[in-house]
């Protein structure tokens, strides 16, 4: 596939602009933030009209594509039942441009310079977040009560430096090195590789954040599942069944949710009042169960004051994403999204279990990384997220990826697929 250079400048500049936080106690915070959404937008239109102009857009009729396109579209159009007035509708707005430049991106660029594109931009990311920490201390070390010396270098607090720290650590060890006839060039290349795995360690680790650390860890082991050998597969997914089935049991019957804590198998998981704020969204559902509230229609000046004289404080985030659909969307929504999530696992699980391929295992990697990290964190509901356009592009690009790599594989029997199972893999690639 080739690929035009303006394209590819384009994609950086908006990785760029989706890993910007301005700083929200300035005075200038509500331009910053309006510019950013300016940028953002315009950005992602020049992508998306440089792709219509050049190679055309194409759209799979495959479920992933249409319920995933379908959940965007319903999420998007939600604003004409919102609460949320003008900030409902500019929400609305970046979630249309987010489909949009991520079906473009699959369509420009493909999978792998997609995963390139932003190893590269989040690399520089973490180099810069390192200089600063080091020789800005003030700047990129938190102070705040209880996070008093945690490491944020460039992003606007210490989750965001150890997301993006976990993906860079993940896709150190995982995406391959561009190979060079040059013995220097090579060299180089393994060594620049080899300080990148450092560099994002000691972010990850220094960041204080467990979420990026479960979240790398994760990652890590989607990877090692995708890459491992047909046989030990099916040992592990076979195990997970067998284990999942005592698991779920003593889970289900030691479950206890409070409001700051969830009890399950003997443990105690602190939520940081997340409960609170779910059971708060839950109950205020009623009556609104099929269409939700709408994109950015719950937290209105009214539920805030009256959270708030209730608990004593107030924060506008469920901190999770599939609570956050679910009294957004309704019924309707959380049913398209987790349609949509059960298509594209079910596409990854295919592949991996045919095709041995190093972009297809980082993407998967990074698929379970974002399904699983918003249980905790909000990241579908941030149309604008580095992690939110990720996701959207890299599922984008997953099936023309794979049937590229069916169609430019030698005559023959396939390596992936030979033993079998090349089958299904074509069928689920071309369906």
């Amino acid at each position: 596939m080739t690929t035009s250079r303006f394209a590819v400048f384009a994609i950086y500049v908006l990785v760029a602009l989706s890993m910007w936080s301005p700083e929200t106690e300035s005075a200038t915070s509500g331009v910053a933030v309006l510019a950013r959404y300016a940028l953002f937008v315009s950005t992602s239109m020049a992508i998306v009209l440089h792709t219509y102009l050049t190679r055309g857009i194409a759209i799979s009729r495959s479920p992933d594509w249409l319920l995933l396109i379908g959940f965007l579209l319903y999420t998007s159009l939600s604003f004409l039942w919102s609460e949320g007035g003008m900030n409902a509708a500019i929400k609305a707005m970046l979630i249309f441009s987010a489909l949009l430049v991520s079906v473009s991106m699959a369509n420009a660029v493909g999978l792998d310079r997609i995963l390139r594109i932003y190893y590269n931009a989040m690399g520089v990311f973490i180099i810069l977040s390192l200089l600063v920490v080091v020789f800005l201390p003030e700047r990129g070390i938190e102070t705040g009560w209880l996070l008093e010396g945690d490491w944020k270098g460039i992003a606007g607090q210490k989750n965001g430096l150890g997301n993006i720290a976990g993906l860079v650590f993940v896709a150190s060890l995982s995406l391959p090195l561009v190979r060079h006839a040059e013995r220097r060039r090579m060299m180089l290349a393994y060594c620049t590789r080899l300080s990148m795995i450092v560099m994002s360690a000691v972010c990850l680790v220094n960041s204080g954040s467990r979420g990026a650390l479960l979240s790398a860890g994760i990652g890590l082991s989607a990877v090692m599942v995708a890459k491992a050998p047909k046989a030990l597969q099916r040992v592990v997914l076979i195990a997970l069944v067998v284990l999942a089935i005592p698991v779920v049991y003593l889970a289900l019957a030691t479950f206890e949710l409070h409001a700051d804590k969830i009890d399950i198998l003997g443990s105690t998981i602190d939520t940081s009042s997340r409960t609170t704020i779910w059971f708060y969204g839950l109950e205020q559902l009623g009556g609104r169960e099929l269409l939700g509230f709408g994109v950015g229609g719950f937290w209105t000046p009214e539920r805030l004051i009256a959270f708030r004289d209730v608990h004593g404080w107030v924060l506008d985030n469920f901190h999770n994403g599939y609570v956050t659909i679910l009294i957004e969307g309704g019924v309707i929504g959380i049913s398209l999204l987790l349609l949509a999530l059960c298509f594209i696992v079910l596409l990854y699980l295919v592949t991996i279990g045919n095709l041995r391929d190093p972009y297809v295992a980082l993407a998967f990697g990074y698929a379970a990384m974002y399904i699983i990290g918003n249980v905790v964190e909000n990241e579908i509901g941030r149309s604008t997220s580095m992690t939110f356009i990720m996701f959207l592009a890299t599922s984008f690009a997953l099936r023309p990826h794979i049937e590229r790599v069916l169609a430019t594989a030698p005559a023959g029997p396939r390596p992936a697929a030979a033993a079998g199972g090349g089958g299904a893999l074509r069928d689920a690639a071309t369906a």
